[in-house]
């Protein structure tokens, strides 16, 4: 359902190691490898729809509003999640040498498509 998508995403972006459409509870719906294959998500993935509705909560309980992006960055990949819908969310790994700018445009413009497909 996903698949083209998130393969034209990965595709897109050069260092991409994968992307994902995960729900707020944690459910993996689809995810793509770097060569746009689809895979089995990585254990750690869907613990990210976890932290967005939880940073989404806080900034509804702080009067500030929900979270519509984050960006988490480790030691060699970083992750970009993008907000879809109240419930799903896309998600991007890049290597961190990666042209983040150009990561993030992409992820934008590829949600509209994503989320027309939920």
């Amino acid at each position: 359902m996903f698949e083209a998508t998130l393969k034209d995403l990965v595709g897109k972006v050069k260092g991409a190691h994968g992307a994902a459409v995960l729900n707020l509870d944690g459910l993996v719906v689809e995810a793509v490898d770097p060569d746009g294959k689809g895979v089995e998500p990585d254990d750690a993935l869907p613990e990210y729809g976890l932290i967005v509705r939880q940073l989404s909560e806080i900034g509804d309980a702080a009067g500030i509003g929900g979270v519509d992006q984050l960006t988490i960055e480790g030691d060699d990949r970083t992750m970009l999640v993008r907000k879809l819908d109240d419930n799903y969310v896309a998600a991007l790994v890049v290597d961190t040498g990666a042209i983040l700018g150009k990561a993030h445009f992409y992820l934008r413009v590829a949600a509209p498509d994503l989320a027309r497909e939920l």
